[in-house]
């Protein structure tokens, strides 16, 4: 079955969103991206709404992994949902979850899945991995690798 040109473009939307915003570690170009009324879940971290509060969350996560590349590894799209299945990696330079910098490296997989209206992302919701960021900077080892 073909593609529409509607998801074909939300396909591309998508991943330029990683390219411009999260790659090229620019957080404000976020703005460029969504919605005014945006939400964001990310699951044990809460939702965010709004355009502003967005761009500010990801200031900080930005912020604390300046390095951060997201390779994207898988990328499902039907209707007005585009799902991306990402490895994340980045090191930790600054202050992360409440956590100091530790200078290490950490990787973890991604998957965020994003909802458009009108050419724009709407919702987004963002599954990373934190047990392996959390280990990864050093704040908690899991049972099974103790």
């Amino acid at each position: 079955m073909a593609e529409s040109p509607a998801v074909a473009s939300n396909v591309e939307i998508a991943r330029d969103y990683t390219r411009r915003v999260f790659n090229a570690h620019n957080p404000d170009l976020a703005s460029e991206f969504v919605t005014p009324d945006v939400r964001w879940h990310g699951g044990t971290l809460g939702t965010v709404e709004g355009v502003g509060n967005l761009v500010a969350l990801l200031r900080g996560f930005i912020g604390a992994l300046p390095d951060l590349h997201a390779e994207e590894q898988d990328i499902v799209a039907d209707g007005d949902t585009v799902a991306l299945r990402f490895v994340v990696e980045a090191t930790h330079k600054g202050e992360l979850l409440g956590i100091a910098p530790t200078g290490r490296k950490v990787r973890w997989d991604a998957i965020d899945v994003y909802r458009f209206k009108d050419g724009k992302i709407t919702e987004e919701w963002a599954a990373d991995d934190l047990t392996a960021i959390l280990h990864g900077v050093g704040a908690y080892t899991p049972p099974w690798l103790s």
